[in-house]
């Protein structure tokens, strides 16, 4: 069973933010070497970032097309992309637990560990950024405002991430 803690942040960048602490990632944090993890760190940011935006924009279109044509239940195109933002989040635990298990290649345990952490980051970062488009739908809602309300969210996050991992590490030393 995952345990996920649910914690709100109130911070500059990260108004009311929704982190996540997944006891088998960290755990699998722990166990992971970190040479195979960073010597593949370009692909697996590369699977993480472009892999996760392109699953949430053709997850989300797809939604809105369905609705279109009376597939599904109609939702307006930012909901949908919102939807897709969440839905594209993958956590292949089991997988993992099988690479472990079965004692494959450590790269491509690496490469998929990386990718399901970091690909959580990018969701909740483009779920934000969809959220807060349709929030605020007389701000001015160009692409250059949602590109920086991701980029915002989602280096806010991370340096929140890293800040906490910093000093984890050096309380447990």
């Amino acid at each position: 069973m995952i345990i996920l803690f649910f914690i709100l942040i109130d911070s500059f960048l990260l108004k009311d933010a929704l982190v996540f602490l997944d006891c088998c990632s960290t755990q699998s944090g722990f166990s992971l070497h970190p040479k195979p993890f960073f010597s593949n760190f370009g692909a697996i940011i590369t699977f993480a970032i472009l892999g996760t935006f392109v699953s949430s924009v053709v997850t989300g279109v797809l939604v809105y097309l369905g609705g279109i044509f009376l597939l599904m239940f109609r939702l307006p195109f930012q909901e949908s992309m919102m939807f897709g933002a969440l839905i594209s989040a993958t956590d292949p635990v089991t997988i993992l637990a099988i690479f472990q298990e079965l004692g494959c290649d450590t790269n491509l345990y690496a490469l998929v560990f990386g990718e399901s952490v970091l690909n959580d980051a990018v969701a909740i970062s483009l779920y934000r950024t969809m959220l807060s488009v349709r929030q605020h739908p007389g701000a001015n809602r160009s692409l250059f405002t949602a590109v920086w309300r991701f980029i915002e969210t989602f280096f806010g996050s991370m340096s929140t991430g890293a800040a906490v991992a910093l000093s984890s590490a050096l309380i447990s030393l």
